[in-house]
C-alpha cells in the first residue's frame, strides 16, 4: 500500500478511537449523574421557602422596589433531557420592577452582584458571544440560581427570579 493509501485508514482508525474514548468517558458520567439526581433532596416546600428568603434578603439590598410579584410558584418537572429519573420537580418565583432608568438599572445590578456573591453564589458562565442581558448567579451548595434580567440599556423591564434545583416534591426518590 502506498502511504496515500493508508491515511484514510489512519483517519478512520484515528476517528474511531476517539469516538470510543468519548463515549465512555460519557457513558461513566451519565452513570454518576444518574446516580447523583436519585438521591434524596431537599422537598419542594423547603425549596418555595429557600427560593422566599432568597427574594425577601436580595429585595432588601437593592435600590429599587418591584411594581408587581410574579405570583404563585411556577412547577415544572425537570427536564426529560437531563439524564433523568423522572418525577423530580424545579420551582421558581420573583419580581418585575417595570421600566427601570439606566442609572437606578446599573445600581441594582451591582446591588444584586455584591450581595448575592457575598452569600456565596458565583457567575454562571453564559456560551462565548452570547448576548447577556442578565445576571446569572448560582449558589454551588445547594444549586439555587438568581437572575437579573433586563440590565441592558435597551432592555424596558427589570426582573429578578430565583429558581430551585430539581428536587422530589417529597424529599425522596420514589422507592
Amino acid at each position: 500500500m502506498s502511504t496515500t493509501e493508508h491515511t484514510p485508514l489512519i483517519r478512520r482508525v484515528t476517528t474511531t478511537a476517539v469516538l470510543a474514548v468519548a463515549v465512555l468517558a460519557l457513558n461513566a458520567c451519565g452513570v454518576q449523574t444518574l446516580n447523583e439526581r436519585s438521591k434524596s433532596t431537599i422537598t419542594l416546600d423547603q425549596a418555595k421557602k429557600q427560593i422566599d428568603t432568597y427574594l425577601a434578603d436580595t429585595l432588601a439590598k437593592l435600590p429599587v422596589k418591584p411594581t408587581a410579584s410574579s405570583g404563585d410558584f411556577f412547577d415544572m418537572e425537570c427536564d426529560a433531557n437531563d439524564i433523568g429519573p423522572h418525577g423530580r420537580t424545579q420551582t421558581h418565583r420573583g419580581y418585575d420592577f417595570g421600566d427601570v432608568p439606566s442609572a437606578p438599572k446599573a445600581e441594582a445590578a451591582n446591588a444584586f452582584r455584591t450581595f448575592l456573591t457575598g452569600q456565596g453564589f458565583q457567575p454562571v458562565q453564559d456560551p462565548p458571544n452570547f448576548h447577556n442581558d442578565w445576571i446569572r448567579l448560582k449558589n454551588p451548595k445547594n444549586d439555587f440560581l438568581a437572575t437579573l434580567d433586563g440590565v441592558s440599556d435597551a432592555s424596558h423591564d427589570l426582573t429578578l427570579r430565583v429558581s430551585s434545583p430539581c428536587v422530589w416534591p417529597d424529599g425522596t426518590p420514589p422507592a
